[in-house]
C-alpha cells in the first residue's frame, strides 16, 4: 500500500535540505553577532494563547489554525506562528528580567492555507524578537539583522525593504472605524472576499491580492494622517538611518502585516522574483502584547522569516568544507581503506564512498558531487602500504602515506 504525504507538507532531502541546513547554520551566526539567544518553544499550545493576539476575526484564527481536544478535553493548538509562544515561554520560565531580551527561535509552523509555492501548510520559520525596548534602535537593529542575514544566504537575489508606520493602538483602533466606512461606501468596487471582511477586519483589505480590489485600495484613506508628531518624527528617524546603512526602501502605505498585534512601525523584505508570496521576512512592533500575555508593560519588535521561500532563491552550490569520496577497487582492500577513512573523519573531513568496487562509477559519481578529490584503494596502494589521491580539479594524481595526506589536502 502506497502512501501519499498530506497535503500541503513535504519531505526534506538532498540539495534542499542542505540549504535548510545552511539556513540554520547562518541564522545561528548571525544572531551570535547581533546578541541574540536561542529559545525553542513547543509545537503546540493551548489555543487561547492565539485567539486574542492574532485577533478573533483574522483569517488565521477563524480559517487556518490546526486545532483540537486532548483527552482531557484540553483545546490544543498546532502553532501558527512564533512570537505569541515566544513572549510565552519568556514570561514563563522568567526571561524578561533583564532588558532588553533578545531572543531567536526556528521550526515548523502550521496553517491550514491554500499550498502554493515556497507556502505548504507546515512551513519552517525563522523569528527574531527583541522585547523590552522602546527605543527606535531596536527597530533599526531589527531590521539591519534581517538585511544582513538575507546578504548572505541570497547575495544575487533583488530584495527591497518595504516599511509603513501603523501608529499606536488608538491609532488603529480609529483608522479600522475609518476604513469600514470607506470600503463600506465603495463595497461595489469590492471582490466578495473584501467585502465579507468589511466589518470584521478592513486593515486586510488593503492587502489584498484580487485585482478587482486594487483601485479602490489605493484611494483609500491612509494611517498617517492620524499618527501623532511625536510618531512620525520617529518613523522619519528610523528610515533616515535605514537609508544610512545602504538599505533600499519603498514606503508602502497600505502595509499593515496579517496579525492584529502590530502597531508603529511595520516591515516587509519582498521579491519580484517568487509571483505573489513575495514576502521573504515580515515584522514589526508589537508594544503592549507581552501584557495581553500575562506579562509586564513592555515594548517588543520582531520578525518572521519562511524558510521554504528562502531556499526557493538560494543557488544550487552549496560548497561544503571539505569533499572527499573513496574508490575502494576490491572488497578485499577495505581493511587499507578503513584507515584513511578514519583519519580524514577526525581531522575534520567529510568523506563519502558508494559501496561500489568500480573506479569508473566512483569517478562518475565523484564527479556528480563535485568532489574535490578522489582517494584511490587498489592492489598497489595496499601493496605499498599508501593510498592514491586524485584532484578532480587539476587531474593530478600522487601516491602518499597517510601522514603526509593531512599536508597535501590543506
Amino acid at each position: 500500500m502506497k502512501i501519499n504525504p498530506i497535503r500541503g507538507t513535504h519531505d526534506l532531502f538532498g540539495k534542499e535540505i542542505e540549504k535548510f541546513n545552511r539556513i540554520i547554520l547562518e541564522v545561528r551566526d548571525t544572531a551570535g553577532k547581533f546578541g541574540f539567544s536561542e529559545l525553542n518553544t513547543p509545537i503546540f499550545e493551548s489555543s487561547e494563547l492565539f485567539k486574542k493576539p492574532l485577533g478573533e476575526q483574522s483569517d488565521v484564527v477563524l480559517k487556518e489554525m490546526y486545532t483540537f481536544s486532548d483527552r482531557n478535553e484540553n483545546e490544543i493548538t498546532l502553532r501558527p506562528e512564533y512570537t505569541t509562544p515566544m513572549i510565552r515561554a519568556a514570561i514563563y520560565n522568567g526571561l524578561l528580567n533583564k532588558l532588553p531580551a533578545k531572543f531567536f527561535g526556528t521550526g515548523p509552523m502550521f496553517r491550514r492555507e491554500r499550498p502554493q509555492k515556497g507556502r505548504y501548510r507546515q512551513f519552517h520559520q525563522i523569528n527574531f524578537e527583541n522585547f523590552g525596548s522602546d527605543d527606535f534602535f531596536a527597530d533599526i537593529e531589527i531590521i539591519c539583522l534581517a538585511n544582513t542575514l538575507l546578504k548572505k544566504l541570497i547575495p544575487h537575489s533583488n530584495f527591497k525593504l518595504h516599511i509603513n508606520s501603523l501608529g499606536s493602538r488608538k491609532n488603529l483602533k480609529d483608522y479600522k472605524k475609518i476604513l469600514a466606512k470607506f470600503f463600506n461606501d465603495n463595497k461595489k468596487f469590492l471582490s466578495k472576499e473584501s467585502i465579507d471582511k468589511i466589518n470584521t477586519n478592513p486593515l486586510r483589505i488593503l492587502d489584498s491580492k484580487n485585482i478587482e480590489d486594487k483601485e479602490i485600495v489605493q484611494k483609500s484613506p491612509k494611517i498617517i494622517e492620524l499618527i501623532s508628531k511625536k510618531d512620525i518624527q520617529n518613523y522619519e528617524e528610523i528610515k533616515k538611518c535605514i537609508v544610512e546603512l545602504g538599505i533600499p526602501i519603498f514606503e508602502d502605505s497600505n502595509l499593515v502585516r496579517g496579525l492584529d498585534y502590530y502597531c508603529h512601525t511595520v516591515f516587509e523584505f519582498k521579491t519580484s522574483e517568487l509571483g505573489s508570496q513575495d514576502t521573504l521576512i515580515g515584522g514589526g512592533r508589537y508594544d503592549g502584547l507581552i501584557k495581553t500575555l500575562g506579562g509586564k508593560d513592555l515594548p517588543g519588535v520582531g520578525w518572521a522569516g519562511g524558510i521554504e521561500r528562502i531556499v526557493l532563491l538560494m543557488k544550487d552550490n552549496i560548497q561544503k568544507e571539505s569533499h572527499i569520496h573513496l574508490a575502494i577497487l576490491n572488497p578485499g582492500f577495505r581493511t587499507h581503506a578503513i584507515k584513511v577513512y578514519d583519519f580524514l573523519i577526525q581531522n575534520n573531513f567529510s568523506v563519502y564512498w558508494n559501496y561500489k568496487y568500480n573506479l569508473k562509477k566512483s569517478l562518475s559519481l565523484a564527479s556528480e558531487k563535485k568532489a574535490n578529490y578522489l582517494i584511490i584503494i587498489g592492489e598497489n596502494e595496499k601493496i605499498n602500504n599508501n593510498f592514491s589521491i586524485k584532484n578532480l580539479s587539476t587531474g593530478e594524481q600522487v601516491s602518499l602515506n597517510i601522514d603526509d595526506i593531512l599536508d597535501y589536502l590543506q
